[in-house]
């Protein structure tokens, strides 16, 4: 196993930003640069997302033993498929250091810490490949999470019939391969497992129990925006807006200086 993999391919991920970046302004010169950066980010987790997805899936549906000893089983593809996704959240935490959104972005910064310490216990010590697995489910929602904020930077509303099927498809994806993996890897931990360590089960029984709280701020704001579960939902989004864990955008407005006032200072 070899962690330059990981460093591999966060340097693969930053040039297809750098590509996806340099695609939307040649194609979109009337985009605010946030507007373009938000877009980009979401086409490198995307791609994250629908490799990891297929990765999981893959190992899950053709080899039944991550299910069944989740505690000692392992190979070496699924090293490389946690190497991936590791990979992945280094990346996606220096590109959110360089561009200033860290402070803006603390459930990124701790979702991504968590993963990261996570699956280095897990390659380090061999065990945990079935759990880390099943936790890896996530990653087939996250897919249409993203495919809906690009949708909708490219003006698409809630009356489009592709758009409707496309955010109903990411609710449902949402409890089929969010909330149910982890509630179950937090029962596993909780009331079946006899193996685990206890000081590595309370590590990832709090991990878990923070990833679900993640879950939830996910589902309340897609509720909110997307129109599920009795809100009215909102019409239109736009780059401030579309993220349903909170705009990241470090671009300042500028101050409107008074025509007959001097204008205040804007820290």
């Amino acid at each position: 196993m070899s962690w330059w993999f990981a460093l591999g391919v966060g340097i693969a991920l930053r040039l297809e930003y750098l590509a996806a970046r340099y695609t939307l302004e040649s194609r979109y010169p009337e985009w605010s640069n946030n507007k373009r950066r938000i877009f980009a980010v979401r086409v490198v987790s995307c791609t994250h997302a629908t490799l990891s997805a297929l990765g999981c899936l893959c190992s899950l549906l053709l080899d039944p033993n991550f299910v069944q000893s989740p505690y000692e089983y392992s190979t070496d593809a699924a090293a490389y498929v946690f190497l991936f996704s590791m990979g992945y959240f280094l990346y996606d935490l220096v590109d959110m250091y360089i561009h200033g959104e860290l402070p803006n972005s603390k459930e990124y910064f701790v979702h991504h810490s968590l993963v990261i310490i996570a699956f280095s216990i897990i390659l380090y010590t061999g065990r945990l490949f079935g759990f880390a697995m099943i936790g890896l489910l996530v990653e087939v929602q996250t897919i249409f999470l993203h495919l809906r904020t690009m949708v909708r930077l490219l003006g698409a509303t809630r009356e489009h019939p592709m758009y409707s099927g496309l955010i109903n498809l990411n609710m449902i994806c949402l409890f089929l391969f969010r909330h149910i993996p982890i509630t179950y890897l937090i029962y596993f931990l909780c009331i079946q497992d006899y193996k685990v360590p206890t000081v590595l089960r309370l590590f990832l029984i709090g991990g878990l129990v923070f990833l679900e709280y993640h879950n939830t701020h996910l589902t309340v704001s897609m509720a909110k925006t997307d129109g599920f579960f009795g809100f009215p939902g909102v019409a239109s989004l736009d780059e401030d807006s579309c993220d349903p864990l909170g705009a990241v955008n470090t671009e300042k407005p500028k101050a409107v200086k008074p025509q007959h006032a001097k204008a205040k200072k804007i820290d």
